[in-house]
């Protein structure tokens, strides 16, 4: 039987459920500044459900540039619609957004999409929750009171209040066509993963 997984290696140095790979000593052109300074880290980061993911950072010393990524290692990252019901107050399963994944909570009416410019990120339904919180707070602050988006955006908050607070249920949709995008959920029966 082959085990999934990266197997102990000699050459890896395993920490906390990741594998940090050996230093790349060459210099790299930094993208932005085009100065020999940029750095990349590979760690290969081992996922509650068995498979592993390759997430490489990209920091320039020089200007400041910061890039990060995710590569699936086997096939946790299909492409399709992972739809995850938050109603038992758990706000901890883990949410990796790949660069076209797009976010949704129907019961909050927002949307949260990716840009051409986007990278990799790894956070919990609590983080998601946190920036749809900050971008509605920047709305309302931004937006005349007189017109219906605020209004709209006004009642979001209102339902995003009740989310938080664990009185409301809500469904966490993550979409992504191209498959770089998962949802690890703490209990596999709240999550409906369909295929594109």
């Amino acid at each position: 039987m082959v085990k999934k997984g990266i197997p102990e290696k000699a050459s890896l140095s395993k920490k906390n459920g990741t594998y940090e790979l050996p230093a790349i000593t060459k210099e790299i052109l930094c993208p932005v500044c085009n100065e020999k300074g940029l750095k990349m880290t590979r760690t290969i980061y081992s996922l509650p459900d068995g498979d592993d993911v390759l997430i490489i950072l990209l920091e320039c010393n020089k200007c400041n540039y910061k890039k990060s990524d995710m590569v699936s290692m086997f096939n946790a990252f299909k492409p399709g619609e992972y739809v995850l019901t938050v109603d038992d107050g758990d706000f901890t399963h883990k949410i990796f957004r790949g660069a076209r994944g797009d976010l949704e909570i129907p019961e909050i009416g927002m949307t949260i999409e990716r840009g051409p410019a986007a990278t990799f990120d790894f956070t919990n339904v609590e983080g998601i929750l946190l920036k749809m919180k900050t971008q509605l707070e920047f709305f309302l602050r931004t937006t005349p009171t007189d017109t219906i988006e605020w209004q709209n955006a006004n009642e979001s908050l209102k339902s995003f209040n009740e989310a938080y607070s664990k009185q409301m249920a809500f469904k966490l949709i993550l979409r992504d066509k191209e498959g770089g995008s998962y949802i690890s959920p703490t209990n596999e029966e709240k999550m409906i993963f369909t295929a594109y």
